[in-house]
């Protein structure tokens, strides 16, 4: 940890180096720079992520429907109600979680984080070793979740295919590997090239998000509209279709709300990127959590009260329990048309999280704590400021 004590760092002469680059270009104001300065930083990345933009990458990361979507076989073994009232109690929950790293957040933003954090707030003994555990949990945690989404998206893919020919073809698990890896050197490629706009596209994944989400809440009631479920069945129908007790099958769908809204980290991970980040990354992190509870409710909700069966959409030969909600309500067509929106939507969660994960292996990597921190850490200019790290954290 040898960057988190710097050298007079509320030194007002510093503050032009903190703020500028060799050649004038302004990288952040002196009150942004001020604050990174007494966590022992100087400031190194330009701050171009406005706090739309930094709640943007949080929401596009837990990509609503599209998680909701890919963590059904978890949720729907509970039942319609399971999944309704898991989605409610586990987000509330993850809100609690959410508002104090939202204050940690606002007091000390920086990219590491929940490492520096740590670091921060442990005594000296034991510091460096929690520091090093919660840092490496983090980096390996980012990755892991790029990993699961690709995945998802590969499997969201193929579930196209096998709709479009009636159920009649059966992805492989070479063919779903396949496109999980041109997945993931898609977003290592693109997170590396777009580097310079990708705090503006940000809101364009958001509004994606919304789009599909409303187009669903809209879409399923119409086409179920003759056999759609009542509230009892919605709200009183605790199944249990494991080999669990009912009681663990119902914490087991929890799963579904703490995969998709466990992103919401990512606010911190931007920090040094986020003008005002004092204010941009608290605002990020409950804004993200506090969408997803809600909206995430709803969608649960109209799931449960358009599904048919719950056994047999589980069982589904599409391979993917939406893909068969979708049909059933909107026939081949329809459902060909929604799966390919999620599939585009969660591609853009991975290319978010690409970015999330290597701005913290970066930051890891300024204190000296990853294999080769020297070749990860240094910046080749702004324009290339963040090429080498998304491709790093995936081949990771």
């Amino acid at each position: 940890m040898s960057s988190l004590v710097a050298e007079n760092p509320e030194d007002p002469s510093i503050h032009p180096i903190l703020t500028k680059t060799g050649d004038g270009e302004v990288l952040a104001s002196d009150a942004d720079a001020e604050v990174l300065a007494r966590m022992g930083y100087k400031q190194e990345l330009k701050r171009n992520f406005t706090a739309l933009e930094v709640f943007g990458i949080a929401f596009s990361i837990m990509g609503l429907l599209p998680s909701i979507s890919s963590t059904l076989a978890f949720s729907l073994p509970a039942g319609p109600a399971g999944m309704v009232w898991s989605w409610f109690i586990a987000s509330g929950c993850i809100f609690l979680v959410g508002l104090a790293m939202a204050d940690l957040g606002s007091a000390m933003p920086t990219s590491g984080g929940l490492y520096w954090w740590t670091h921060y707030f442990s005594s000296p003994k034991t510091r460096n070793y929690l520091c090093f555990l919660v840092g490496y949990s983090n980096s390996l945690g980012l990755i892991g979740g790029l990993c699961s989404i690709d995945y998802g998206a590969a499997l969201m893919f193929c579930s196209v295919i096998v709709v479009a020919r009636d159920g009649e073809w059966e992805a492989s698990n070479g063919i779903v590997y396949v496109v999980f890896m041109c997945i993931v050197v898609a977003h290592g490629v693109l997170a590396s090239v777009l580097s310079k706009v990708m705090g503006k596209l940000q809101s364009f994944f958001v509004l994606l998000n919304l789009v599909l989400i409303l187009a669903t809440i809209i879409a399923l009631p119409v086409g179920r509209a003759s056999s759609r479920n009542d509230g009892h069945y919605i709200f009183a129908n605790v199944m249990n279709l494991t080999t669990w007790p009912t009681g663990w099958t119902f914490m087991l769908a929890w799963l579904s709300p703490i995969w998709t809204i466990g992103a919401f980290d990512s606010c911190v991970h931007m920090s040094e990127e986020a003008a005002n980040a004092a204010k941009a990354v608290p605002m990020g992190i409950i804004a993200s959590i506090a969408m997803c509870w809600g909206l995430g409710f709803v969608i649960v909700i109209v799931l449960a009260a358009c599904i048919s069966d719950v056994e047999s959409v589980l069982g589904t030969s599409f391979g993917q329990p939406m893909a068969q909600i979708y049909y059933d309500a909107l026939g081949k067509h329809g459902t060909m048309g929604f799966m390919s929106f999620l599939f585009i939507v969660q591609f853009f969660m991975g290319l978010s999280i690409v970015v999330a994960a290597s701005r913290q292996f970066w930051a890891f990597s300024r204190d000296g704590a990853l294999p080769f921190s020297s070749f990860i850490r240094p910046i080749v200019g702004l324009a290339e400021s963040c090429r080498v790290l998304p491709c790093f954290s995936i081949t990771s």
